[in-house]
């Protein structure tokens, strides 16, 4: 009865390990590190770098760049226990003006769309400067990760890093300027109200004739860089339009630069899942595919 008894507790433990390794509030499988960088203008960015526990040598990384609102690390717990899952390094940070980083919060556009984004693209740099430099990344495999209006800041803030990102992965990000997707979300109702035009020949009809203030344009910034750029995108996107965001990144590549590749999820909707089951996209097989492809992790991995 003794063995039976000792087997019985090994089993217990071995379960208690697993629920302990995969808990939702604190996976065992993660370590964290807090960290703090100062911004171009003094402000002060407060995050924690979280990486595998177990893992003996330095591993690639990313820095988390946001989508719009007042966000903070704890609105990407979950992207960051993917990532750290899946082998990486993740810094996440709170924005400045929210939770403990200092400066004032961003309401908006503020006085234009383009020095904003580009203040928030200088942060991400800093924190991209600051992941290099802890001990537990190997600088060379070093990217972005982010969604939304992520699109406009990541490649923004990727020629401003010391040394320039291995790859970028944009998810749900638009390629036109901040002029066309308001006008686009104006359209829809951005997926939170009701549309104003809801046939959707006449929202691209209407979306590639737009003729109003164009506000921050992206294209010369997409069309210069050379940062292998993976773009995520859902055909159903009702906040982004990703068809006419497309068209700018195959007129690019048509253009003979090769850096954006782009997935075309057709059933998706912004937050990339099936529009009709609900169902999320493989959106972290793709990436992972996509990295090994450029050499960015092994093929093992």
């Amino acid at each position: 009865m003794a063995p039976k008894r000792a087997l019985v507790a090994i089993g217990v433990l071995a379960v208690g390990a697993v629920v302990l390794a995969f808990h939702p509030s604190r996976p065992l499988y993660m370590q964290h590190r807090a960290v703090e960088f100062t911004a171009d203008d003094g402000v002060v960015l407060r995050g924690t770098v979280s990486s595998p526990r177990w893992t003996r040598r330095p591993v690639p990384g990313v820095v988390l760049v946001y989508g719009s609102g007042r966000l903070g690390r704890e609105h990407l717990l979950g992207d960051t226990r993917s990532l750290v899952w899946l082998g990486f390094a993740v810094l996440a940070y709170d924005k400045r003006g929210v939770g403990a980083s200092s400066g004032v919060y961003d309401q908006g556009w503020g006085d234009s769309a383009e020095t904003t984004l580009r203040r928030l693209a200088a942060d991400a740099a800093r924190a991209f400067d600051a992941l290099a430099g802890t001990p537990v990344v190997e600088a060379e495999r070093l990217g972005f990760f982010g969604a939304s209006q992520a699109g406009w800041i990541i490649p923004l803030a990727a020629e401003l890093t010391r040394r320039p990102p291995r790859f970028n992965v944009i998810l749900s990000g638009a390629a036109v300027s901040t002029g066309i997707e308001q006008h686009y979300s104006d359209l829809t109702g951005d997926g939170t109200r009701a549309p104003r035009v809801s046939d959707r020949a006449e929202v691209e009809r209407l979306t590639t004739s737009f003729s109003g203030s164009p506000g921050f344009d992206p294209l010369p910034v997409l069309s210069a860089t050379r940062v292998p750029t993976l773009w995520l995108l859902g055909g159903r996107d009702e906040s982004v339009p990703t068809l006419a965001s497309a068209r700018v990144l195959d007129s690019i590549r048509a253009a003979g630069n090769d850096s954006h590749t782009v997935i075309w999820y057709a059933a998706a909707d912004h937050g990339l899942r099936d529009v009709d089951t609900e169902r999320p996209m493989p959106v972290w097989d793709d990436m992972m595919n996509w990295l090994r492809e450029r050499g960015v992790l092994e093929a093992s991995r």
